[in-house]
């Protein structure tokens, strides 16, 4: 393979050993860190839209209350003068406003947005990344028929990088039409608005039953996603390091006194029987390769012991064996 080439031949056997111990420890903390940390920004995303999906509900609950419970009580003062506490998005706002600022430490750089493509506040005209977002969704309501699709990602919001998580904002009963079929038809307090041009013409008009309308979308600044995976992917790292390091300073050790000195011993005896000393033993420690090295060695000096008698009795018959 070409990793062993890589390793120089004039090392000992030890070097070797911890060299590729060492390559082996680098390059899987190489390839590994890659394959982590995207797995990590995954679930990084996964969480934070996790969250911004319950935000979300939540705030979808704020706006049915608002609707069912609060929007009746203020039909009659809203008809002599037009209330935005009446309006069910208002009260969205605000409630996330008071989130945001509550729980600043989890929720400050939190972002929320109910993106039409005609709204009747200006506030909430849809970018056009958000436009794409709105017709991505509304053609997965055409073919799940539901409003529970839900869409995110990334993009830049005025040269920063955003991560965003968001849902549908469809028209699903039609009391909310009462402001937003015609100017004509819509509430006198409403009407004046639109004469004190408070609002533009035609704006907010049009909407119809059971189609989607714009986006509830909830924006996090996307160094929230990477700070959550960096965190996760230095603990993992750390984690990862020390027992990839542990599992081979220990079989390091291992080889080094089960492998490395048992073939240095042998060595060292060998090069004694080289030079004459037969009184040397090749000591067996173990039964595995090792050990039957010994055991072959111990058989080539008692062969060579033989050998070298039988030649000496040639040479001097009368040599005492």
């Amino acid at each position: 393979m070409k990793i062993f080439a890589l390793i120089p031949r004039n090392f000992n056997l030890s070097k070797k050993l911890i060299t590729l111990m060492l390559t082996i420890f680098f390059g899987g903390i190489i390839v590994s860190s890659v394959v982590y940390y995207n797995i990590l920004l995954g679930n990084a995303k996964n969480e934070l839209n996790t969250q911004s999906n319950v935000l979300i509900s939540t705030m979808d609950s704020v706006r049915k209350y608002n609707l069912d419970h609060v929007k009746p009580l203020l039909e009659k003062q809203s008809e002599e003068k037009f209330l935005l506490e009446s309006i069910p998005s208002y009260a969205v706002r605000g409630v996330f406003d008071i989130l945001t600022n509550s729980y600043k430490d989890k929720y400050g750089k939190y972002r929320y947005k109910d993106a039409m493509i005609n709204p009747t506040n200006p506030k909430d005209k849809a970018t056009d990344e958000e436009i794409k977002i709105i017709y991505k969704l509304s053609q997965q309501d055409k073919l799940a028929g539901q409003n529970q699709n839900i869409d995110q990602g990334f993009f830049m919001i005025n040269g920063e990088k955003k991560f965003y998580s968001a849902r549908p904002l469809k028209i699903t009963q039609s009391s909310c039409l009462i402001c937003h079929t015609s100017l004509n038809n819509s509430p006198k307090s409403l009407q004046i608005y639109y004469e004190q041009n408070k609002y533009g013409a035609n704006q907010g008009f049009g909407w119809e039953l059971n189609k989607i309308i714009g986006t509830k979308i909830i924006y996090v600044p996307a160094d929230n996603v990477y700070k959550i995976a960096n965190e996760n992917f230095i603990l993992i790292l750390g984690i990862f390091i020390a027992i990839f390091a542990l599992t081979i300073f220990l079989a390091t050790l291992w080889l080094k006194q089960y492998v490395v000195q048992p073939l240095n011993r042998i060595t060292q005896v060998a090069e004694a029987v080289s030079l004459g000393d037969m009184d040397v033993e090749f000591k067996k420690h173990s039964n595995d390769e090792i050990g039957r090295l010994a055991d072959a060695f111990t058989r080539m000096k008692t062969s060579l012991e033989i050998i070298l008698k039988r030649l000496v009795k040639k040479r001097d018959p009368n040599h005492d064996e």
